[in-house]
């Protein structure tokens, strides 16, 4: 059956916000120290999204222009400390429809800027040009966006990162309804009680994937599962391929320097309570920077090891243990490869034969373990993950 749009994509969205927690942190702050999301409604995203959809199919003077806006309850949270926006207020709001949205498209620039729509005395108005600015990489954006990128296609965005997309009469979403892989991983860096303020692990992975994508060199990560280290994937030092690696030593270790982010946060805020020190860890010493540079550091020299031939291998903790890495064979044969479709079922006709060695190494390291997972990048820029649901091996493009 065929989504009745635009409810459908309303429905998708703040369905795939519930289920990956998002929804408990719209009313938080982040550990970067962004604005928390403002909640959005039902029906203000169905008149966003629906407004978006035949704007896009508008023309101005003979023409037609991608646009995107961004959503928030008040101009001035363009102006909050952390994510940094530039915004150009109009004098007088403009009523957010498809006539004013077509005809400040090309004025707009998209992707580089948005129109900034707020709510206003029981409608919603156009307040001006919002333009991201001094986006550091740990940055955490959780305002709603929407955008058109040609006539008839509409995706949604919780800050930078697109949830669901409608096109084609089909809805699209990267934001699988099952990733348990993620949720451990944030269990095991944060602790069992974390909040949701510091679940954000999943946004700096992403954000490591959306680099390797810029930078257009193709790579692998694979994160292993709990307990899990290097002897684990390769075997006692002498085997043919220990020798396959580069070893760091000391670890580098992104998931405490993310902790430490949000603990220093969470201290800030008044009547906050005591959190359990991080797990100690062997980390590579880096005293010139705390707090967000040292992350933003990490990300940027993680994302410079993946460009190495061979994978990078972090542990569940987000320690990364060795970079330019050949990972060994699998320890069962793979008869087939599941491929996630946009509407997240699991298709069997995806081969590896056709796929490099990068494709079919991340296939063997998911195998047989479910608590595994690999992101990969093609040099075609194609970003996706492997991990094991349910015993099956699936392929989820991102």
């Amino acid at each position: 059956m065929r989504p009745k749009y635009p409810s459908d994509v309303t429905a998708a969205f703040l369905e795939l916000e519930a289920q990956s927690q998002l929804a408990a942190q719209r009313m938080a702050v982040s550990p970067t120290g962004a604005p928390g999301a403002p909640s959005v409604s039902a029906d203000v995203l169905t008149q966003l999204i629906e407004t978006m959809f035949f704007a896009s199919m508008a023309t101005e003077e003979g023409r037609l222009n991608p646009v995107g806006i961004v959503f928030t309850g008040s101009p001035a949270d363009f102006e909050a400390e952390g994510p940094a926006w530039d915004l150009v207020r109009f004098g007088s709001t403009m009523a957010f429809d498809v006539e004013h949205v077509a005809n400040l498209a090309s004025a707009c620039a998209w992707p580089r800027s948005f129109l900034s729509v707020v709510p206003q005395e029981g409608s919603l108005v156009i307040a001006g040009f919002a333009t991201p600015h001094s986006r550091q990489s740990v940055d955490i954006d959780r305002l709603v966006r929407v955008v058109v990128p040609k006539p008839g296609v509409v995706a949604v965005y919780r800050g930078e990162w697109e949830v669901v997309r409608y096109e084609r009469g089909a809805l699209r979403t990267w934001m699988p309804k099952h990733r348990p892989q993620l949720d451990s991983i944030e269990r095991t860096v944060f602790g069992e009680h974390a909040r949701p303020l510091a679940r954000q692990v999943r946004n700096y992975l992403l954000r490591i994937v959306e680099a390797m994508v810029e930078l257009g060199r193709g790579g692998l990560l694979a994160v292993l599962g709990p307990g899990e280290g290097l002897p684990q994937l390769f075997g006692e030092e002498g085997n043919p391929f220990d020798t396959e690696v580069k070893r760091l030593d000391p670890a580098l270790c992104l998931g405490s320097a993310i902790l430490d982010i949000a603990a220093a946060h969470r201290a800030s805020l008044p009547d906050a309570p005591q959190q359990a020190p991080g797990k100690a860890h062997a980390c590579a010493p880096d005293r010139s920077a705390t707090g967000h540079d040292r992350v933003s550091r990490l990300l940027d020299l993680i994302v410079r090891l993946t460009t190495v031939d061979g994978a990078v291998v972090m542990s569940h903790t987000l320690d990364v243990l060795a970079f330019g890495a050949k990972l060994p064979p699998g320890k069962q044969i793979i008869s087939e490869i599941f491929a996630a479709t946009p509407d997240q079922r699991m298709d069997a006709n995806w081969s590896l034969d056709a796929r490099g060695t990068r494709h079919r190494a991340a296939a063997a390291f998911v195998a047989g373990y479910p608590e595994r997972i690999a992101f990969i990048v093609s040099q075609d820029g194609l970003a996706a993950t492997f991990q094991e649901i349910e015993g099956k091996v699936v392929y989820w493009p991102l």
